[in-house]
């Protein structure tokens, strides 16, 4: 009787423990995550605030933006944080420049794409 009441309370804990905490904590990065990670790394020098015009995009940066699928998924995994130190309608410019551009309309963090 007793192990029966141990195993009942393990999985009783393990259903708590699973049931409060957000998921977050338990899944890995999502894609968009990942991608708005490699953008901020790889274009960190043509989207930040302050750059003077006219640009041109490093390779590195075009390979993200090529290799990405879903742009706007990037544009909402854009964190407070990272929009404190990035020029939005130079990340739309930079995706039209590398070839894989957001759409005219699109909401890109708040900014709508416009060309």
């Amino acid at each position: 009787m007793a192990s029966a009441r141990a195993v009942a309370m393990f999985y009783l804990v393990v259903f708590v423990t699973f049931s409060f905490f957000p998921n977050h904590i338990w899944a890995s990065k999502s894609r968009a995550a990942i991608e708005k990670d490699a953008v901020m790394e790889h274009c960190k020098f043509n989207i930040k605030k302050g750059v003077h015009w006219p640009f041109e995009p490093s390779h590195a940066c075009c390979q993200v933006v090529m290799r990405s699928v879903n742009l706007l998924a990037i544009c909402n995994a854009f964190t407070a944080a990272d929009l404190t130190q990035i020029h939005l309608p130079r990340w739309a410019a930079i995706t039209r420049s590398c070839g894989n551009a957001l759409h005219e309309g699109d909401n890109c963090a708040g900014y709508i794409v416009h060309f």
